[in-house]
């Protein structure tokens, strides 16, 4: 008797909600060839091309129909991310500490389960640029962030630190939805007008402002834990963020 086992591998299926979007995710563990698959990578520092190989990893996963990673809140990709890891790799992550101050390198055993989860407030989303003009904001998607890229390649910016500045300007931008006017409100601003609000407008203290907002409206994994070095003689308390060098190798 010919029976198709195919049928019967990697049956297993979980779901989890996004903590941004609410959206309800269903996926699959990931796989020993997916796995293999992200070897060559293992040494790659262009953060384009490892976020662009966790994209194709993570939409190898998801199973649930009409799934575009493209829509997903950064931070949901990420809470994400780290979901298919637990149930992939398991829920505790080794890593080694490097003290900042004594340099004394310890190993560490992170426990994934007790990081802290942040639910999205979708209250407080209006920003007055000034007393006639105001927008609504929200973070960014992984398209918008793809989007962000594009652009700052054909700016062809050499000087690193300004390079990051553009990239952080533009994220701001693409992050300014629904305008309101006196007038009446509107979406169609491009993205050049939405960058020279930001630099051509925007004083010290209004730029802090606006930047603030990002902060206090965070959500998701907080990836940060409080450390204090086993060096005796230093004892250096530390708010650290853990590493994600090999998380699924």
């Amino acid at each position: 008797m010919s029976i198709d086992i195919n049928k019967y591998v990697n049956s297993y299926e979980f779901d989890y909600t996004l903590p941004g979007s609410n959206e309800v995710i269903l996926y699959k563990p990931i796989t020993t060839g997916q796995l293999k698959k992200l070897l060559p990578y293992e040494k790659e520092t262009d953060p384009i091309v490892v976020e662009r190989v966790l994209d194709n990893l993570i939409s190898s996963c998801v199973i649930s129909e009409g799934f575009d990673i493209n829509k997903l809140y950064l931070e949901d990709r990420f809470a994400l991310l780290i979901e298919l890891r637990k149930k992939s790799k398991g829920e505790e992550y080794s890593f080694i500490y490097t003290c900042p101050n004594c340099n004394k390198k310890t190993p560490v055993t992170q426990d994934l389960n007790k990081l802290k989860l942040i639910k999205k407030s979708h209250d407080n989303n209006l920003f007055f640029i000034n007393d006639s003009l105001s927008c609504e904001i929200d973070q960014i998607t992984r398209g918008e962030q793809i989007k962000v890229y594009e652009i700052i390649k054909k700016e062809k910016i050499d000087n690193p630190n300004l390079k990051m500045a553009q990239i952080a300007t533009y994220s701001y931008a693409m992050a300014m939805r629904t305008f309101h006017t006196p007038e009446g409100n509107t979406d169609d601003v491009s993205i050049e007008d939405k960058v020279n609000i930001i630099d051509g407008t925007f004083n010290d203290s209004k730029y802090k402002e606006f930047v603030q907002w990002f902060v206090d409206n965070s959500f998701g994994i907080d990836f940060t834990f409080e450390f204090k070095c086993s060096n005796e003689e230093c004892g250096k308390k530390d708010t650290y963020s853990i590493p994600l060098n090999n998380f699924f190798v």
